[in-house]
């Protein structure tokens, strides 16, 4: 049932970023910081596992390094404006690296370097920029949606393989479906935060000066 559990948490996470992503800016960043955490305990946990062969890392569970690194990420995300953002940038750029290559059929190699180089370059611009408002809302909404999609997708047992052109060929009418309803919800998404009182840029919905 673990799987039902993530997809029902995704689902949560999605729904607050998709209505409540700009004017809940804090609160977003913090918990965006603490996914990005958790996941990159995981991967710390494995690469420290195969660097030390085992050892003393073996008798602790992954999942102390994944919420240790959670609790750490949520807090600077919620605690420092440019944490949160550099932090989201910088993982919505790893994503798009890993939805292109795997569009693209890259090697893991030059996945991993493509992944890296547009993390880093929207840290950069997260960095550079103070976001406006309505390109905030168009953000969070597209994540958010994108969040609850996927929940919905894991707790049926079927993640689809979006990146896949033979799904696209051969399953059209399934993903003109699913791609509708994440349409909708974008939609309704950017509506709803259009409607809410918050501040004209990301910083002032932040709370800081």
């Amino acid at each position: 049932m673990g799987y039902v559990w993530a997809g029902v948490i995704e689902i949560g996470l999605g729904l607050v970023f998709c209505f409540l992503g700009h004017s809940a800016a804090r609160v977003v960043l913090g918990l965006w910081g603490a996914v990005i955490g958790y996941f990159a305990g995981a991967l710390l946990y494995v690469a420290l596992y195969q660097w030390l062969g085992g050892g003393w890392i073996a008798a602790v569970p992954d999942w102390v390094f994944s919420v240790a690194l959670a609790l750490v990420m949520a807090w600077l995300s919620f605690a420092f404006y440019a944490m949160g953002v550099l932090l989201s940038m910088g993982a919505v750029g790893w994503a798009i690296g890993q939805v292109v290559s795997q569009g693209l059929h890259l090697p893991a190699w030059l996945t991993l370097a493509l992944s890296v180089v547009l993390a880093a370059g929207l840290v950069m611009v997260g960095w550079a920029m103070n976001l406006p408002r309505l390109l905030l809302i168009l953000i969070t909404a597209l994540v958010g949606a994108a969040g609850v999609i996927d929940g919905v997708q894991q707790i049926m047992g079927h993640r689809l393989p979006w990146a896949d052109e033979a799904f696209w060929r051969l399953q059209t009418n399934t993903a003109v479906v699913w791609s509708a309803a994440y349409i909708v919800l974008v939609i309704l998404g950017i509506f709803v935060q259009a409607r809410q009182k918050s501040g004209r840029t990301l910083r002032e919905a932040y709370g800081k000066d």
